[in-house]
């Protein structure tokens, strides 16, 4: 299973295309929220997204949990559980869903730990100066810069 994974895009449709299109091999695309794009502009991708900070007036969950060819997954933007000033809520949270992979964003940092067999992986920011995203081959992360 390869995965495609971005967030905080921040209105940058035309850099979400092109991330797109040069990952056309991909099973799945997941998205840590802060999109604040109007979902008609990116349901033809057939994203699985998340409702971020910035998402305003668009009906999406805050939180997901997946289970994607077995692997069991937490998506989430973050800033419910106050990514910027500390994990310990996320890690509770994912311990408690049991998931395997946690995908967050919000802090506009790339993030790779694992933790108690747990993996947790922020992409980054599309939609920032870093214009970073990830991808996720059968358990390896990639860090990516458009």
């Amino acid at each position: 299973m390869k995965m495609l994974i971005t967030s905080d895009v921040h209105g940058d449709l035309q850099g979400l295309k092109d991330v797109i299109h040069q990952h056309k091999d991909i099973t799945v695309h997941l998205n840590a929220g802060d999109m604040t794009l109007d979902p008609k502009h990116y349901e033809p991708f057939h994203i699985i997204t998340v409702k971020g900070n910035n998402d305003f007036g668009v009906d999406l969950p805050y939180i997901r949990i997946l289970d994607i060819e077995g692997l069991k997954i937490m998506l989430t933007h973050g800033h419910l559980e106050h990514v910027k000033f500390s994990l310990d809520k996320l890690k509770l949270r994912a311990k408690l869903e049991g998931v395997e992979l946690v995908i967050f964003g919000h802090t506009h940092e790339r993030y790779l730990m694992v933790e108690q067999n747990i993996m947790f992986v922020n992409p980054g920011a599309l939609g920032d100066y870093h214009k970073s995203y990830a991808t996720y081959d059968d358990g390896q992360v990639t860090f990516h810069t458009r």
